[in-house]
């Protein structure tokens, strides 16, 4: 399989399996409270977010299959119409990367069962922390995709830890952008004072899993740089993967200045404007913000599914 290819099909399963983990833990811890007079806060309906959930675990299962077919025909060196039976299970049953998609495969295998059963229940109820439960250990099995397997001993230990808690602070975040941009598209998210007062509610509780997230990613990002460089800032200027970090890390940079503008701009502006019975004016900059900030993070993810096929060293 070409790289381009290669890449696409990581990028479709990192963004797949974080939107899978992130929207059920959003609407979790994010979308409880209702709206005065029984109208209930919810922008995406629990059947609709249980459906489209349900498709996305399908399409999980889907991406892992053709994962696992072309990194079984380019480690044996053949093509796909030539794979066979003993090629596939020695892949899936021997090597890391193959036990971790038959893991994951399992997981989403369950998850779309449960979906399934809660789509059939008359109360439609949603049930996010179990769904987030097995949605994020679908998404953890992606560190053996990467680098943050690749180690060995009591480091390599913590090399994997690093690489999971990472991937589950990303789904998080991201699930919450995306969360926000689907909340800020609707009409409900209008200048109606009782959804925008718990719109901005819902903005000033995600300030505090919000910074748990992003500490999470920069404590894992630096002891996984560290960790495969040898803690030297060489490789970040003379090889590609030090370069494109460097990409990845503006980008980075970029969201935590638009997270740091919602919080200690918008956000606040926007309860003033509630107050007075307004909040057009900060609805269109959360739009136009939040937009910006979902296009960042999928720069990232783009970015991260090359970096983790690189030497840090070539």
């Amino acid at each position: 399989m070409s790289s381009v290819p290669a890449y696409a099909l990581r990028f479709v399963q990192y963004l797949d399996l974080m939107l899978l983990f992130g929207l059920p833990l959003f609407s979790w811890y994010g979308l409880r409270r209702s709206v005065p007079g029984g109208d209930p806060w919810l922008p995406l309906t629990r059947s609709a977010l249980s459906g489209a959930l349900l498709v996305s675990a399908v399409f999980g299962v889907a991406l892992t299959g053709i994962d696992v077919v072309f990194k079984t025909t380019e480690i044996m060196g053949m093509p796909v119409t030539e794979l066979d039976r003993a090629s596939l299970g020695w892949y899936l049953f021997e090597t890391a990367a193959g036990r971790a998609a038959l893991a994951r495969t399992a997981v989403l295998v369950v998850l779309i069962a449960f979906l399934g059963w809660q789509s059939r229940r008359e109360e439609r109820s949603f049930f996010s922390p179990l769904v987030a439960a097995l949605a994020g250990c679908a998404l953890l099995t992606l560190a053996w995709n990467g680098h943050a397997a690749a180690g060995e001993g009591a480091s390599g230990v913590l090399r994997l830890a690093a690489g999971i808690a990472h991937l589950l602070a990303a789904g998080g975040w991201i699930g919450a952008i995306a969360a926000f941009l689907i909340i800020l598209s609707r009409r409900s998210a209008s200048a109606r004072s009782a959804p925008l007062q718990v719109l901005h509610q819902t903005l000033q509780d995600f300030s505090g899993p919000g910074t748990v997230f992003v500490g999470i990613l920069v404590v894992t990002g630096v002891l996984h740089y560290g960790d495969l460089t040898g803690w030297s800032v060489v490789p970040l200027f003379h090889s590609v993967h030090g370069k494109l970090l460097l990409v990845k890390l503006a980008l980075f940079a970029a969201m935590l200045g638009l997270a740091a503008l919602h919080r200690w701009r918008v956000v606040p502006r926007l309860e003033g404007e509630v107050l007075a019975g307004g909040g057009s004016r900060s609805l269109q900059t959360l739009r136009l913000t939040v937009t910006i900030e979902a296009t960042l993070a999928v720069l990232i993810i783009a970015a991260v599914s090359i970096l983790g096929t690189l030497n840090p060293h070539g």
